[in-house]
């Protein structure tokens, strides 16, 4: 192999070399401060459902964008009208009493993390007549954005 043939092979070689992407680096499913803060956040969603707050409990869901909740087989992509679902709802509710059974939140990338919650719950409407216990099973997707972390996604399903 001539001098020239092996120098452009190997020029090739590194030149491929550099165009390869790295690896991305490892991310902790668990990491602390990201878990903290999701944490956090699911602290106020609850506080806000359990006083039938609507405003409060969507406090941590994203403000403008695409933002999509799923509940039974209904799919709901307008935050407009997500709040006044909620606060039409919430409005005939003096409370929610919920008790998390079990809580996973899981973080796949630095800026994207899931929680995934297992519930029981009940609600008490304003004449005071309280629910039948129900379960409740919900994932929310939280996006790391400009303004801290929020819920671009979420699901709930209740059964009894």
């Amino acid at each position: 192999m001539s001098r020239i043939l092996r120098a452009t092979v190997l020029c090739g070689a590194l030149a491929l070399g550099a165009c390869t992407a790295s690896a991305p680096a490892a991310v902790d499913p668990n990491d602390p401060a990201i878990t903290a803060t999701v944490d956090s956040l699911l602290a106020v969603a609850l506080d806000g459902a359990a006083r039938a707050d609507a405003d409060r409990a969507l406090q941590v869901v994203a403000d403008s964008g695409e933002v999509t909740l799923l509940v039974g087989n209904v799919m709901f992509t307008d935050l407009n009208k997500i709040r006044s679902g909620f606060r039409e709802t919430y409005a005939g509710l003096e409370k929610q009493d919920q008790t998390l059974l079990e809580k996973r939140i899981q973080v796949i990338s630095p800026g994207v993390a899931i929680a995934t919650i297992i519930g029981e719950g009940t609600y008490t409407d304003k004449a005071g007549w309280t629910s039948e216990p129900v379960d409740i099973a919900t994932t929310l997707v939280f996006v790391k954005e400009n303004k801290g972390w929020r819920v671009r996604h979420a699901q709930q399903s209740i059964t009894r």
